[in-house]
């Protein structure tokens, strides 16, 4: 798999009017997010609503994203569970339906022996490189870096962490000091709403929900061309909008999607604060304000 370094969106799961996944909306949004300029695309992970999928939904959806892509983009997928060993058993199904690597959110039941877990699902996933997801509880282990270091060193297919703590800058610049034959490089999680000053402790990727893709691709373009302050411009111009998902989440997205007509319905299946009208109306206000032509430039 290619070295990721820009933005690996996390795609969401569609839903139709009976509440069923959508896999021709699905499949419009994976190709979005290869002509946004993606590096590579991340499903199932938490912002696909993972937990709400039955086995055959996602493995289905995974087709789907797989398909539509056709090998232009690597695609990651998650294998996050409660229980340990149905992530193993994941990361075994994903690794045959093709994925190029893997996401495994260290949980809080792998605490008594999380290299012996990790080494499991490393061999169920045929060697594919891991990106370790370090998550707060109840959900995440909530690790420290110094663990996630030494998970590193004792799992040769971990090649990434993406770190999701909040405050994440004081692990960010633990993981990236210690980058080099062990692990590769540190991404950024938190829904990119910390982006500048993770890139600034040495984050070299951001892991975000999709909805402000080509903002992001933009953004992280300037930075690495050493714009700094058209980055910084970009950012805070997604702040607004990243102010609201952090408790609607989902609920954002699906609008956002939807308005830009590559989803037919915004509907979610994770309970979440509903949107009325009115904060609807501003989300897109908001939105069209962010992602003006003359704003976002790659």
């Amino acid at each position: 798999m290619q070295s990721l370094e820009g933005v690996l969106p996390i795609v969401p799961t569609p839903f139709n009017v009976s509440g069923a996944p959508d896999h021709e909306s699905l499949r419009r949004v994976a190709g979005h997010a290869v002509r946004a300029g993606s590096v590579a695309l991340v499903y199932p992970g938490v912002a696909s609503e993972d937990l709400y999928l039955t086995a055959e939904e996602s493995s289905a959806c995974l087709d789907v994203v797989i398909d539509a892509v056709a090998g232009r983009r690597p695609v990651i997928a998650g294998v996050n569970a409660a229980d340990p060993e149905d992530m193993v058993s994941l990361a075994r199904r994903v690794a045959g339906q093709g994925a190029e690597g893997i996401m495994a959110m260290a949980v809080p039941a792998m605490r008594d022996d999380l290299s012996g877990w990790f080494a499991r699902i490393e061999e169920a996933a045929g060697g594919r490189p891991i990106i370790l997801q370090n998550l707060f509880a109840p959900r995440g282990a909530d690790l420290s870096a110094d663990e996630m270091i030494a998970l590193s060193r004792a799992i040769p297919a971990i090649r990434y962490v993406k770190e999701e703590g909040i405050p994440s800058g004081p692990k960010v610049s633990e993981l990236a000091k210690a980058c080099g034959p062990d692990l590769d490089a540190v991404i950024g999680g938190g829904g990119a709403r910390y982006l500048i000053e993770e890139l600034d402790r040495g984050a070299v990727a951001t892991m975000p929900a999709i909805e402000l893709l080509d903002l992001h691709v933009a953004l992280m373009a300037a930075y690495k061309a050493g714009r700094r302050s058209e980055a910084l411009s970009l950012y805070e111009r997604s702040l607004p909008l990243l102010l609201i998902q952090a408790p609607y989440r989902m609920r954002l997205t699906k609008l956002i999607l939807k308005h830009r007509g590559l989803i037919e319905t915004d509907l979610v299946r994770e309970p979440l604060p509903e949107m009325d009208d009115v904060l609807q109306r501003l989300v897109l206000e908001l939105y069209e304000r962010a992602t003006a032509e003359e704003t976002v430039v790659a």
